[in-house]
């Protein structure tokens, strides 16, 4: 099945199920309210305010005058189409998965769950409306595609999700600051990654793109196995990024393993909390249609959306 086809009848058709209310405010969440802060005299029609001394007189709403003997302003609102950039982390560790579930069934990695992830982003910000690109990276952006709003342009992204296989090693950090420059406009950055980087550098680069009026949602794959460590004895851990083999006691490194682990997660998370990113956190077992209505249906819709 074609990563397309999947989208729309795993996840999608899904997500409909949900219900009516929260399709809508998962819609909602991504996109928000993202108007322009700039008045002008555009066709959103957004109140009326006392008219003060040095005020267009073309703008005084003379039908309110008629009726109250009240000077009214009319005040527009621009309404602006949002620009959102999906930046996939293709680097070695999202190719991993922890063999089968309980059911028997091969459980995906976690970039087959980034790509589903960021078609079905893709579909539904173009269902709204706005303007969706694609950053492909690990070390460095392999793909760029610009933001466009038309169906070929998602059909493009979608090819090179579908063709992308996890390599090389990662490096957010040097990503995000690059991608920052090249993004002119203010808009929205959707990360999706497992966020196995360094916290510090990440954060800093995170930062940056605030700096630069950019929105910003994490979405954190992981897989199950990643926060379990269910190993047992001897075993031989490869590294997916070019590390070194080595072989271990189970048993004796989980304690400090799982340590370690929540110590990235909470510094990441408390970073992300403080300069304003949202940060969530999907597992590879969960159903994604119902995950992102989890997910988008508590955020809070406005403060996701980007201004112009």
């Amino acid at each position: 099945m074609s990563l397309q086809s999947t989208i729309q009848e795993q996840i999608l058709q899904r997500l409909s199920k949900v219900g009516v209310a929260a399709r809508q405010a998962v819609e909602a969440a991504l996109v928000g309210q993202h108007r322009s802060i700039h008045r002008g005299l555009s066709v959103e029609f957004a109140g009326h305010r006392p008219y003060q001394p040095g005020d267009d007189l073309r703008r005084l709403d003379w039908i309110v005058y008629a009726r109250t003997d009240r000077y009214d302003v009319r005040q527009y609102e621009e309404e602006t189409r949002l620009r959102s950039t999906i930046v996939l982390d293709a680097s070695g560790s999202m190719g991993y998965g922890s063999g089968v579930n309980n059911h028997g069934e091969s459980r995906v990695t976690k970039l087959d769950y980034a790509r589903w992830l960021a078609g079905a982003l893709g579909f539904i910000m173009l269902r709204q409306s706005d303007a969706v690109g694609l950053a492909i990276c690990d070390t460095e952006v392999r793909k760029h595609l610009p933001p466009a709003s038309t169906m070929g342009h998602l059909l493009t992204m979608l090819e090179h999700l579908e063709k992308r296989e996890p390599g090389g090693e990662t490096s957010l950090a040097v990503v995000l600051e690059s991608l920052a420059q090249r993004l002119k406009r203010r808009g929205l950055v959707v990360l999706i990654t497992d966020a196995f980087d360094d916290a510090d550098r990440l954060l800093m680069a995170l930062r940056y793109l605030r700096h630069r009026k950019q929105d910003v949602r994490i979405f954190q794959i992981v897989d199950p196995q990643e926060e379990q460590f269910a190993l047992a004895g001897m075993i031989e851990f490869i590294g997916l990024e070019d590390e070194p083999r080595l072989r271990l006691d189970a048993d004796r490194v989980r304690a400090y393993y799982q340590q370690a682990l929540r110590e990235h997660r909470q510094k990441l998370a408390e970073g992300c909390h403080a300069i304003g990113v949202q940060l969530e956190t999907l597992r590879t077992d969960e159903d994604l249609a119902l995950g992102l209505a989890r997910i988008l249906t508590a955020s809070d819709g406005p403060t996701t959306g980007a201004r112009t």
